[in-house]
Parts: structure tokens; sequence; C-alpha cells
């Protein structure tokens, strides 16, 4: 159903939805390429129908002028990159993720170093610039297959062998090792910043309830929301 249709209701709670006049003024401030605050921005994800055409139109705007002002007008420039699975295995039971799996359905619980080091030359030879790392949130503290391999192989966790792995294809390879190891301690960052120019974590949400009945992604605290049986990031 349109949004814009007889009887459609917005995407968010109606008690939640700013006055028009909130609306009106925080699009004309995005209109004039103002500096929005964050009450500003809150209120423009309401924006529907016309007035979202409108306000797409100010961020076209705003995107172009700043590809010209770095000299570079109408090109989008992005980092070619090879994923490599280190382990699909994770402590976390978040709801929506189709990534994480079981030991059962794994040949092994983590990548090896040379299967690690074969999809990352794989990925040079085609012009790949970065490795992203993509691994499930500390599995061991959850599987004892992950945390067997992990004593088998030499290393005390998962960021010990990630951060083993970045050295190897950055060495061996030349790609930039980009890391999403999942909740990490300012320690751990201080582990992994050496040898990864980049890290990256999802954040959906730092809600501690959801705001409707209808919605719980995100929620670590609500029974039966998305993730209210992993460990809470904090």
């Amino acid at each position: 159903m349109s949004l814009d249709a007889p009887g459609a209701q917005p995407a968010g709670p109606a008690d939640d939805a700013p006055p028009s006049s909130a609306l009106r003024r925080a699009l004309a401030r995005a209109r004039d390429g103002k500096p929005l605050d964050q009450g500003e921005a809150a209120t423009l994800l309401h924006a529907r129908g016309a007035d979202l055409d409108r306000l797409l139109g100010y961020a076209g705007r705003a995107r172009d002028g700043g590809l010209a002002t770095a000299g570079r007008p109408g090109v989008i420039t992005y980092s070619r990159k090879v994923f490599i699975p280190l382990t699909r295995l994770c402590r976390d039971r978040c709801g929506y993720c189709t990534f994480a799996t079981v030991p059962g359905r794994l040949d092994s619980p983590y990548l090896s170093p040379d299967e690690v080091l074969a999809i990352a030359r794989q990925g040079a030879a085609l012009g790949c610039k970065e490795a992203l790392f993509t691994l499930g949130d500390r599995p061991e503290d959850r599987w004892s297959a992950a945390r067997d391999w992990l004593d088998a192989n030499g290393y005390d966790d998962t960021l010990s062998y990630v951060r083993a792995m970045a050295i190897r294809v950055l060495e061996e390879t030349g790609l930039l090792p980009h890391l999403n190891p999942g909740v990490l301690t300012w320690r751990d960052f201080q582990r992994l910043k050496p040898v990864a120019p980049s890290m990256g974590m999802m954040l959906e949400t730092t809600a501690a309830r959801p705001r409707t009945r209808r919605s719980g992604c995100g929620c670590w605290r609500t029974r039966g929301a998305a993730r209210s049986r992993s460990p809470r990031a904090s």
C-alpha cells in the first residue's frame, strides 16, 4: 500500500510523528544547505510523498556539490573488497542473521590459513584492494568446537587468529585488512589497530526496548526480540 493512499499509516507510531511545522522547518534548512541537528534529522525521517521527494532532491544536490568541490564531479569512488568469512560461528543468537550457523553445518569451525590466503590472493588478482574479514562474535564463548580449534592451532581466542591472519594477508598479498570482529573492548582495539587500516561493526540500534509491540529488531532486553539472547554491546 502506498504511504500516500487514503488510510495509509506512516512507518513509525502515529504519536511519534512531528508537527507539520517542524517538518517544514527541517526541510527548509535542508533546502538551504544548513547544518541539521539531531532533532531535525529525526524529524526528516518522517518525510513522505512530495516531502520525501524534495528531501531526496536536496540530498542529491548536497552530494553533487561535495563531489564537485572534491574535484571529481559525478564520480563516486569505492574500494574493491574480497570477503573472507573467517568463521560463521558466533556466540550471539540474533533472530535476523543469515550468516551465522552451527558447527555441524561446517567442515571446520574456521578457515585455515591456507584457505584465507587463497581467497586473498584470488581477490588481489582480480584487482581488489581490501580484504574484508567477516566473522561471528567470539564464537569460542558458545561453541566448544571453536574453542577446541583455537587451542589445537595455538590461538588464545578468535581475535588472536584474526590478528594473525590480517598480518599474513597484508604481508603476503598487499591487501588492506578490514575487520568486522564484533564487540570489542578498548584493549581489543589496541591489539588490532596496528594490523587493520579500518574496522567496522553493525549497530542497528542502542535502544533497550522496541518502540512498538510490532518491532523488536535490535532490542537486547525484551524477551523474543531479535537480540534478546545476545550479549549487550557496552
